[in-house]
């Protein structure tokens, strides 16, 4: 199985100049645990629930704009990437999202979450939270 075979939609992206709240809205309605950070076509970073949590108890004002807290180290990989070799570069690289690219262009993000569960690690559906 590849990367490829995971990816459930399109990537759901956010503006930098958003507010954390205006994210964690989206990432609501969209039902997602990250945003991609985009100008344009270009990925900026990513922001995660995590991201949110963090800048919030840090005691950062609510209005605190999404590129002052997302995470800019993001690790990409081939859509033809087998999902167990996905699972030890997000555990190398300590990270919990992968960017995933197809002809250099971004067609998908998947969660550490996803890896688990397509390698039979993780039966509980957690989507419904």
């Amino acid at each position: 199985m590849t990367v490829k075979d995971l990816i459930s939609r399109e990537p759901v992206s956010v503006s930098p100049n958003a507010t954390i709240v205006e994210a964690a809205k989206i990432m609501k309605r969209e039902r997602v645990g990250s945003l991609l950070v985009r100008i344009g076509e270009e990925a900026k970073g990513i922001l995660s629930e995590r991201d949110i949590i963090y800048a919030i108890a840090s005691d950062l004002p609510l209005n605190t704009r999404v590129e002052e807290v997302m995470s800019t180290n993001l690790v990409t990989a081939d859509s033809g990437m087998d999902v167990g070799e996905a699972a030890l570069l997000l555990a190398d690289k300590g990270v919990r999202h992968l960017v995933i690219k197809e002809n250099g262009k971004i067609i998908g993000v998947i969660s550490i979450r996803d890896i688990a569960r397509s390698l039979g690690l993780l039966t509980t559906d957690l989507s419904v939270w």
